[in-house]
């Protein structure tokens, strides 16, 4: 009997280990963490900024797989987002945002204005009203500092631009994100017209991290902007066999000599930073 005792002893121990690991998960360790994750041929990255304090940037397509991403790297108990920056209303950005605002409090909205006129955007502009959550326009110069880390809206600009060949995409929020002498920028779906007006405008695109625009479309990620940006690492959200061919051979040919890591083949993409030093973890 008293070895009985001690085996559910041990197993309550390691029951209380096991506990702390989880419980751990969700404490801030000063460190930045940009997680790209795998919600299929969308976007959608989590920001863990050295505070603790979290943002969700776009939600991917799939309602589902977005909720079981936020669970993998959330710990349970943690139901708050305090920014949610929607890049613009395209279904593989704003679908699975919507549901999760019945899940998680969301303190904060930045926004486009083509979202006002966008059809898959009428549920989600319900929700934020349906929860008072507050909403703002992205304008070029803004500047959102959480802690230590910035986040600053490079585009829109003050003018839209219009007649490309998607002023949707065009129009969509780019935005730079520094800590310390480290620095990722999230270009969304910026087609070559949008990255032709960051550079033309002087603006500080230089980064350590490069979201490669339009998951990978040729339309994309032209040579000129990648001089400009000089990634060390290039992460590509994208679905495994899209129908669109994303990522462009052509993309990759131009990304040659910068580490390229794709959603579809590491899976979820997890990158730290001190503000110094980089660290990349995949899922796969």
């Amino acid at each position: 009997m008293k070895q009985l005792f001690s085996g559910w002893r041990w197993v309550a121990v390691l029951g209380l280990l096991a506990a702390a690991i989880w419980l751990s998960r969700g404490l801030p360790d000063g460190r930045l963490h940009v997680y790209f994750l795998n919600v299929g041929q969308g976007d959608a990255i989590l920001v863990m900024a050295p505070d603790g304090r979290q943002i969700l940037v776009d939600g991917g397509p799939s309602p589902t797989a977005l909720l079981n991403e936020l669970g993998a790297v959330l710990p349970f108990w943690d139901r708050t987002l305090d920014l949610v920056v929607l890049t613009h209303p395209d279904g593989d950005h704003i679908t699975g945002l919507i549901p999760m605002l019945d899940r998680y409090r969301v303190v904060r909205v930045l926004d486009v204005p083509q979202s006002d006129a966008a059809p898959e955007a009428v549920p989600w502009l319900e929700r934020l009203q349906t929860y008072g959550v507050p909403r703002d326009y992205a304008r070029r110069g803004m500047r959102v500092p959480v802690g230590e880390m910035l986040f600053t809206v490079l585009h829109p600009g003050p003018e839209p631009l219009t007649g490309t060949a998607s002023d949707d995409n065009n129009n969509a929020i780019v935005l730079r994100l520094d800590y310390g002498r480290f620095s990722v920028l999230l270009s969304g779906d910026a087609e070559r017209e949008a990255e032709e007006a960051l550079i033309a405008a002087g603006l500080p695109l230089r980064a350590d991290v490069l979201k490669v625009g339009h998951h990978g479309s040729n339309s994309s990620t032209s040579a000129a902007f990648i001089a400009a940006v000089q990634p060390q690492l290039a992460v590509i959200s994208v679905g495994q066999e899209n129908p669109f061919g994303h990522p462009h051979p052509a993309v990759l040919a131009r990304l040659a000599g910068i580490q390229v890591l794709r959603t579809d083949r590491h899976g979820r993409i997890e990158v730290i930073s001190d503000g110094a030093q980089m660290w990349v973890k995949t899922a796969r």
